[in-house]
């Protein structure tokens, strides 16, 4: 959704003469003018806006996003970021957020993929050993059966 931007005359301000930033799945957010690679200001209206454009800022949509002028140019690509925190403050009839946002650790970003496959492969790998022990029994059980008829088949 879009976010109109309230002038201190308290006249809205139409979305196109203001920046955005678009999200890695597609989410465009109208931003004030001269966001920087760490700090992304927005206006809001009401706390519930809030919750939805916090929800957006996620690292997985913080991993690829794009900075657009007024003119819909692409003014930076920006990579491997994640929110670090949010700072709101009151002005006239709407709040001013500030996102802050930081350099993902690519080394802590690889070992947690790491440990996360590492869970994923010995949870496959318990399903494995427990399809085996059954496996077992079932033929143990044929085996049992056989005993007990003699043998013949």
């Amino acid at each position: 959704s879009y976010f109109y931007a309230i002038l201190h005359s308290g006249k809205e301000k139409n979305m196109e003469n203001k920046e955005k930033i678009v999200l890695k799945d597609g989410t465009q957010i109208e931003i004030e003018n001269g966001a920087i690679e760490n700090r992304i200001q927005t206006v809001i209206q009401n706390f519930s806006e809030l919750e939805e454009l916090y929800e957006k800022f996620t690292e997985e949509n913080l991993e690829n996003y794009i900075i657009q002028n007024a003119s819909g140019l692409t003014c930076a690509t920006i990579e491997n970021k994640r929110l670090d925190d949010i700072r709101v403050k009151k002005v006239d009839t709407f709040y001013l957020v500030t996102f802050n946002l930081v350099d993902v650790d690519m080394l802590e970003k690889r070992v947690a993929m790491l440990e996360e496959s590492q869970k994923e492969l010995k949870e496959s790998q318990n399903i494995q050993d427990g399809a085996i022990d059954d496996l077992g029994i079932m033929v143990s059980d044929l085996a049992s059966v056989n005993d007990v008829d003699g043998g013949e088949n």
